[in-house]
């Protein structure tokens, strides 16, 4: 069994065991799944027992030789040219159709071939001991109620006793007292049978709904950990990762990126304003503002090996690897310029017309030289950078030291420089 389970079977689960199941039948929807949870090992027990039941049958004929000699011949043709090939092509025909039904009510209905057929050998015979091989139905009897589910044994059962009564009053007991004993005896082995078969069906059922509630509970228990585990490493308000997740996967990338000789971008975004915003529009608007922010970062980066985090208040971290100073470059642009575009109105004295963000980018290849903390400070520096050029910028560090930052229209801000 794989897979999770669905909620309505669980609480289905829960109601079969404590209103119980005293005929042997679940809710249909319940019923069909044990069913079909069943149904691999039932067609390999039922084709095995098949096989041997047989043989079963035709061994009797051991019996026919010796206690009614008269009836071999009629007794080879029903058992090895009749009972074996419609019970070899039944169990096929199940193998083919897979059908949990068919293979239930096709045990019963291999018994009572089976008890049919000895009626008809007994009623040819012409001993005086024929009447005292009714006995032999017990063992077929036995035989099928063992495999049979409950129903269909009771159906057996009933054929049984019709098939017994009509042998009994139809053969001649020479000795009076043979048809009630014989009639006793298969109304005794038929009860004990048929309890010990519903007891069996009884414990396989409650040990099926038991399993069942165990894997709900285990699948709530797996469940609870997933929601903890996004719990420690999401952050509750935007649902990006929280500054811990941050933390521990860029510690993570940074030796990956070292590893293999990849660069590493960090993009530090801020969004402006924000102390105003929440001021003038109060703190539930400011809320949704950083949620809105969030989802456009996440928009902007869906590459599998970035992450959006948000390590505080208004301030968010996108990390990539394997990028370039002017693939970062042009990412951050398209965040500033994707978060201006939602429109976000802002309102606040002195600020902008719309919510707008600060982008800082540090590109760098990780080498014992350069730490993760030198590149999370050039960042820092570049984002400061931003803010500090009239905010809406985007902000990265050159290689020969220079602060190179770009406006919306593409432009260099006047004044900023090393």
């Amino acid at each position: 069994m794989t897979g999770q389970q669905p909620p309505d079977r669980a609480a289905l689960v829960e109601q079969t065991l404590e209103r119980g199941f005293p005929l042997m039948v679940f809710p249909p929807a319940l019923e069909a799944f044990f069913q079909q949870e069943c149904a691999a090992d039932r067609l390999r027990h039922v084709t095995a027992s098949g096989v041997a039941a047989v043989l079963l049958f035709a061994g009797m004929l051991v019996s026919d030789w010796w206690l009614t000699p008269e009836t071999l011949g009629l007794s080879a043709a029903l058992r090895l040219g009749v009972y074996a090939p419609v019970v070899l092509a039944g169990l096929w025909t199940l193998r083919l159709i897979r059908s949990a039904q068919l293979t239930e009510w096709g045990i019963a209905l291999a018994g009572m071939l089976a008890i049919l057929l000895t009626g008809v050998i007994l009623l040819q015979a012409e001993s005086r001991w024929a009447l005292s091989r009714v006995v032999e139905l017990n063992i077929i009897v036995v035989y099928t109620c063992t495999l049979a589910r409950f129903w269909p044994a009771m159906a057996m059962a009933g054929w049984v006793a019709l098939v017994q009564a009509f042998l009994v009053f139809t053969l001649p007991d020479f000795t009076g007292v043979v048809n009630i004993n014989a009639t006793l005896l298969v109304l005794v082995v038929m009860s004990f049978t048929l309890f010990g078969n519903y007891t069996l069906e009884r414990h396989e059922r409650y040990a099926f709904l038991m399993a069942q509630r165990e894997r709900a509970l285990q699948d709530a228990l797996e469940t609870s950990h997933a929601q903890l585990a996004h719990l420690a490493t999401t952050d509750a308000l935007t649902d990006v990762a929280n500054r811990r997740s941050a933390e521990s996967f860029l510690a993570q990338t940074w030796a990956h990126a070292q590893k293999r000789d990849l660069s590493v971008a960090l993009v530090a975004i801020d969004v402006d304003h924000f102390k105003r915003y929440n001021d003038h529009h109060g703190h539930q608007a400011g809320d949704r503002c950083l949620q809105s922010v969030a989802r456009a970062l996440t928009s902007c980066s869906r590459r599998a090996g970035d992450l959006v985090a948000r390590m505080g208040g208004e301030e968010f971290l996108l990390i990539m690897v394997d990028v370039d100073q002017r693939t970062a470059m042009s990412v951050a642009q398209r965040v500033r310029d994707v978060v201006r575009g939602l429109a976000v109105p802002h309102g606040a004295p002195g600020c902008g017309p719309v919510v707008t963000v600060s982008v800082g980018v540090a590109t760098v290849r990780p080498a014992q030289e350069v730490g993760l903390a030198d590149t999370l400070k050039q960042a820092d520096e570049a984002l400061y950078a931003a803010k500090g050029s009239g905010r809406n910028r985007v902000c990265t560090r050159l290689v020969d030291g220079e602060m190179h930052c770009l406006d919306e229209a593409g432009l260099l801000p006047q004044g900023v420089g090393s």
